[in-house]
């Protein structure tokens, strides 16, 4: 009679995987998902029939190696590239492993085969690119596009953004990433152009301190990016950058070519510092001596390249006029407190 061991389930699998966030989680089980789907179409039986079968067979090494090859083999005619085939197989590995098969993990990676990894010269996007994309976009979309250029976020970090992370009472406005919403659960904070700031100005209009920038009615962050990128498929086919590498199935232009081009600015001026602005852990070491003033100062020796319309000798006067308005908008506030002082109010 087989006897399972109970104690081990998908469901404890994928808790245990989901540990570190609730990306990694929601990851691995579309991952698992993907290996669940892959069964039922190439041995048609359910995975978990598969694991029963793994566990009583004589020679399960040879036979975990074959699944596991099969499932290599189906990634890549799906024209999956090399990292996601590397680590969806590694994670069917895991959870064999974790269920309780009997194989060697180091003798089954030495004997699976991947097609040689195929790196094409990655398409930098260019202002006119940016500027056709704007250009056809609605007040929202351009907000979120001018957002990404000038301050490298991520697609669930834009998701992510509430009225009250947003600094306003600096030369720049800074604005912080929650860790429930940043790569890897790590909290940071960026800059934003003045292109984008006007765009944040119009948006926060009478929202609460706790609204969402973007509001949207996922259930999870998952859901909430791929409608976003579903937006901007169709933005790109509209006004025809849909370029593709060799392959035929990348773009070369995605959402992530903002966050592209606004490190690739910075590399101009400051070499790292976008990176750090933009999350990339190895370049914040240097820059997190820096106070905010100082990281906006070098912020603005680089804004002249983050400006998609603008010309950067008019800033100058833009800048003098945000003061002014600023400063204008004080004194009507001091007027007021004043006016509610003497009234009793």
């Amino acid at each position: 009679m087989l006897v399972l061991d109970v104690k081990r389930t998908k469901e404890d699998f994928i808790k245990r995987m989901g540990k570190s966030s609730k990306r990694s989680l929601i990851c691995c089980e579309f991952k698992l998902a993907s290996f669940e789907k892959f069964c039922l179409k190439k041995y048609n039986s359910s995975l978990e029939n598969i694991i029963k079968e793994l566990i009583v067979v004589k020679n399960p090494q040879e036979q975990v190696e074959n699944v596991i090859q099969n499932f290599i083999d189906e990634l890549e005619l799906q024209g999956k590239p090399y990292s996601t085939v590397s680590n969806y197989s590694s994670l069917a590995k895991n959870y064999l492993k974790f269920r309780r098969v009997k194989f060697d993990k180091l003798e089954l990676r030495d004997n699976l085969a991947y097609k040689s990894e195929v790196k094409e010269e990655l398409y930098p996007i260019t202002k006119n690119d940016i500027q056709t994309l704007l250009d056809h976009s609605s007040f929202i979309q351009k907000a979120k596009i001018f957002l990404q250029t000038s301050g490298g976020f991520r697609i669930s970090e834009l998701m992510g953004l509430r009225k009250c992370d947003f600094n306003k009472e600096l030369e720049r406005y800074t604005a912080y990433i929650r860790p429930k919403y940043a790569k890897n659960q790590k909290a940071r904070t960026t800059i934003i152009s003045i292109e984008a700031m006007r765009y944040v100005d119009k948006l926060i209009e009478n929202k609460n301190d706790d609204d969402l920038l973007f509001p949207h009615n996922a259930d999870n962050i998952r859901n909430a990016i791929v409608s976003q990128l579903n937006i901007f498929d169709r933005l790109r086919k509209r006004v025809g950058l849909e370029m593709r590498y060799e392959d035929k199935k990348t773009h070369k232009i995605t959402t992530h070519s903002f966050r592209a081009f606004f490190v690739s600015q910075f590399e101009k001026t400051s070499s790292g510092f976008g990176h750090a602005l933009s999350g990339h852990d190895r370049y914040l070491k240097q820059y997190e001596r820096f106070t905010i003033g100082e990281k906006i100062e070098k912020y603005i020796e680089t804004e002249k390249y983050l400006l998609i319309y603008e010309n950067p000798n008019e800033n100058s006067n833009l800048k003098k006029e945000l003061l002014e308005m600023r400063a204008k908008i004080a004194r009507l506030e001091e007027l007021n407190q004043g006016s509610m002082y003497l009234t009793g109010i």
